[in-house]
């Protein structure tokens, strides 16, 4: 028999709902005076009228890590790590943040202004597999899906990707960038239409 270390990670996901005088001032309370201990329960040290409520699953969800194998005088023999299940959530949570930004402004569309001093490049693939430098132009969310639009710096057309594995859907840098240009221009735009 074997000897293995296998590192998990365990992750409780839920939700706070808190009084605060604005979005600083309820992560800093979250933060600072909302946690859970193992063994203990989720609490707050917070007053009632401040953190109203919380809703939390009693059953965390598990992620394997890495995997070491020991050889009989407890020295790694092998490390296996595991990546691909964590990017892929990130990518959906990236992509979820994405759409409810929008959402909350009302938009179901974003359009990048024209003037923007730091703009979100991506690289798409053509149908024979090559390479295109490409602007992101906008984004369109549904329920269920991230539509990214791109305009191809070579030919100037428009490109399109309506699936997770294309343009920049898939990179979780580049939807990182998208979401951060998005946040900075609604908020300094109070909207876009």
């Amino acid at each position: 028999m074997a000897k293995y270390d296998v590192r998990v990670r365990y992750t409780f996901e839920g939700t706070y709902k808190v009084v605060a005088e604005d979005r600083d001032e309820a992560e800093r309370m979250v933060t600072e005076d909302c946690g859970l201990v193992l063994g203990g329960n989720i609490h707050t040290t917070r007053d009632d009228d401040e953190v109203t409520d919380w809703k939390f699953g009693s059953h965390p969800d598990m992620q394997i890590l890495s995997l070491k194998e020991r050889d009989n005088k407890g020295k790694v023999k092998y490390t296996a790590m595991y990546f691909s299940d964590r990017i892929e959530e990130l990518r959906k949570d990236i992509i979820e943040a994405t759409r409810q930004l929008l959402y909350a402004h009302g938009l179901k569309e974003f359009s990048f202004t024209n003037d923007d001093e730091d703009p979100v490049w991506v690289i798409w693939f053509d149908k024979n597999g090559d390479p295109y430098e490409c602007r992101v132009t906008g984004l369109e969310v549904t329920d269920n899906s991230l539509t990214v639009f791109a305009w191809e710096k070579e030919s100037g057309c428009e490109v399109a990707c309506h699936t997770p594995y294309e343009l920049g859907a898939c990179n979780i840098d580049w939807l990182n960038q998208m979401y951060e240009a998005a946040l900075l221009q609604l908020e300094h735009t109070n909207g876009n239409s």
